[in-house]
Formats: C-alpha cells, structure tokens, sequence
C-alpha cells in the first residue's frame, strides 16, 4: 500500500510539473487570427531588461500570399518608454505562400514595465499587438 501512494504522489508532482511547464510554455506564446491571416509570436524566453528578446513569429493563412511580408519590416518591439525599434536580425525565416516563419531577435527591453511586440499590415489588419511583462534581473 505504502509503494502505490508512493508512486502515486511521484506521478502526481511528475503531472504537476508538466502543468506547469506548459503553462509557462503557453505564457511565451500569443495568438492573434485577426481577418486572413493568423500571427503567433512565441518568446524562446520571458523578456528580460538588458536581454535581447528572441521570438519566432509564425503566419499562417488559407487564403493570402504570404511572400511579400518583410518580417524586418512588419515586426516592431516597444517598450514601456514608448520608443519602437525594428529586429537586430531575422534568422531562420522558412517557408512560403500561406506559411511563413522567422526568429526574430528583437532589441533588449531598457525598462521593466510591459513590452509590447507589434505586427503592421499582415493580412489586412493595420496594427497587431502582443503584450508580455519585461522582468528585471
């Protein structure tokens, strides 16, 4: 009896951890299926002050050509002071047609507060906005 509760809170605590890892994971991740075309932005990591922001920004769409979005271009950080700042580099950008992605390596938030990652003009919305908490060190 002693060894079948003994597993049991292992496989317990094993299933909470796995909770909470994907919880965290979903945390990174933001989805906006605005008009056509879906956006999803997910951090390799929470956002630190002092810390490039690494994000691998994913469109998708049925009905849209995706070939023409310049992710250098579209994606913009902005942190609590305001100021917008395109991506250092864009790396790994992959696929075509109604499936494109890249990690984008974004500048390093100079204050804690809320940073804000912005899309313009994928599939017909002006302006997409995801939000994430920047932590200091």
């Amino acid at each position: 009896m002693r060894g079948l509760i003994g597993i049991g809170g292992i496989l317990a605590l094993a299933t909470l951890g796995l909770v909470e890892h994907s919880n965290a994971q979903e945390a990174l991740s933001q989805r906006d299926a605005q008009g056509p075309v879906s956006v999803t932005i997910t951090l390799t990591a929470p956002p630190v002050i002092g810390v490039p922001v690494n994000a691998r920004v994913a469109l998708d769409t049925h009905s849209v050509d995706l070939d023409s979005v310049r992710f250098e271009e579209a994606v913009t950080l902005k942190d609590s002071g305001g100021a917008e700042r395109h991506p250092i580099s864009v790396e790994q950008a992959r696929g075509g047609g109604h499936h494109r992605e890249a990690m984008l390596v974004l500048p390093a938030p100079i204050r804690a507060g809320r940073l804000s990652i912005l899309v313009r003009g994928v599939g017909g919305i002006a302006v997409r906005q995801f939000y994430w908490d920047v932590a200091s060190r």
